[in-house]
């Protein structure tokens, strides 16, 4: 399904664009997670109660016991620099989780990863913006794990929800800035991006991909309607015979 993965990173200047729309501020509103999340875990667990946090100081590397890991890597955020506003997107955000069952009780802690702004000097760790439908995809894909890692509960078709890269992002990935980087746990430079599955085409070729689709069903349907009114003629012409050939 994966026929599109930018790389790096594009930015936009002035009024706020249409690809910013709905991605203010400083990282994510974690109630906006904590509340799908609980949402889909109510639905697919509900004698269980299960909680999310964030946790900026969460590690990649060994675990507490009884915990399990879960890695996203390479998924489409936004950005904006807290001291200039300057605006960018990344194709390469990564977002890690922990998640432990105890009991009846579950507990997912979540880091997002950030990137600095290439404009200023002495720039922090901007945290990502995630749109509403790639949330929800995340969501989803977390809700998967915890059914494998916590329930031992495996689907025949194990397949993750694929996330969508909603902008076009040229350039190589900025090594420099990228705060999973500067922690040595980044993706190696030699893999090339397209190698990964767990991206779709961008909204635009989307768009153009369904709009082929609709002229080709369009195509289909104009030549079913026209054998059907050949076809219609015929009986009718048919009647027409009959019915000269009952009068004689």
């Amino acid at each position: 399904m994966s026929h599109l993965l930018p790389r790096g990173s594009i930015t936009t200047s002035g009024p706020l664009s249409a690809w910013w729309i709905g991605c203010e501020g400083e990282g994510e509103n974690m109630s906006t997670w904590q509340s799908s999340f609980r949402e889909k875990m109510a639905w697919g667990k509900p004698k269980d109660s299960w909680s999310l946090s964030l946790e900026d100081n969460l590690k990649p590397g060994p675990r507490e016991p009884g915990w399990r890991r879960y890695q996203l890597g390479r998924a489409f955020a936004r950005f904006k620099c807290s001291h200039c506003s300057r605006r960018w997107a990344s194709a390469q955000v990564m977002i890690l989780f922990h998640m432990r069952l105890e009991g009846r009780q579950g507990q997912v802690k979540m880091r997002f990863f950030g990137q600095k702004c290439k404009n200023c000097y002495g720039a922090k760790y901007e945290k990502p913006t995630f749109s509403q439908e790639n949330t929800e995809r995340i969501l989803d894909n977390l809700m998967q794990k915890i059914l494998e890692k916590c329930y031992q509960e495996f689907k025949a078709n194990p397949h993750l929800v694929d996330l969508i890269v909603e902008e076009e992002v040229e350039g190589p990935h900025d090594t420099a800035r990228c705060e999973v980087c500067a922690l040595g746990i980044c993706y190696p430079q030699t893999q090339p991006c397209s190698s990964t599955s767990h991206f779709v085409i961008s909204t635009s070729q989307m768009a153009a991909s369904q709009s082929r689709h609709l002229a080709w069903r369009g195509a289909e349907n104009k030549k079913n309607w026209t054998l059907l009114c050949y076809v219609l003629l015929v009986l009718a012409a048919l009647l027409v015979l009959a019915e000269l050939w009952s009068g004689k």
